[in-house]
């Protein structure tokens, strides 16, 4: 007894027919080819992608791609908070003087010439006495 094989006739889906048309586009450059056509968003990528080439790409897969694809091109991630002088308008303060030598006195001499301009060399004594 010879068995007679079933087969069903599969109609192809036509976003199956748009990704076959599509040469084997990979993900990562669907994705690359979205933001170069200015879609930043999550979203936007998506509804670029099932539109132009018929691919379903995760969403997360999607952010991956985006993040790889900025850092490669020298892009800094927002991931964390910005280092102290990255911040605008903020100078961060100038280091403590520690007097190792003779340098650093005259350095710190020259630091307080302004001061003793400024208040007098009265006033700059008292100072000198209070924080002794």
């Amino acid at each position: 007894m010879s068995r007679k094989s079933k087969t069903a006739v599969i109609e192809p889906d036509p976003i199956e027919e748009i990704a076959a048309e599509s040469d084997g586009l990979s993900n990562a450059q669907a994705v690359r080819n979205a933001l170069s056509e200015g879609h930043e968003k999550i979203d936007e990528i998506d509804d670029f992608v099932r539109t132009q080439y018929g691919k379903e790409i995760p969403r997360q897969q999607i952010s991956a791609y985006k993040s790889q694809t900025k850092r490669k091109a020298g892009e800094a991630p927002r991931r964390g908070r910005r280092p102290k002088g990255a911040v605008e308008g903020y100078l961060a303060p100038p280091a403590r003087l520690t007097p190792t030598g003779e340098g650093d006195l005259i350095d710190a001499l020259r630091a307080l010439k302004p001061l003793v301009a400024k208040v007098g060399v009265e006033n700059v004594k008292k100072l000198a006495e209070l924080l002794s």
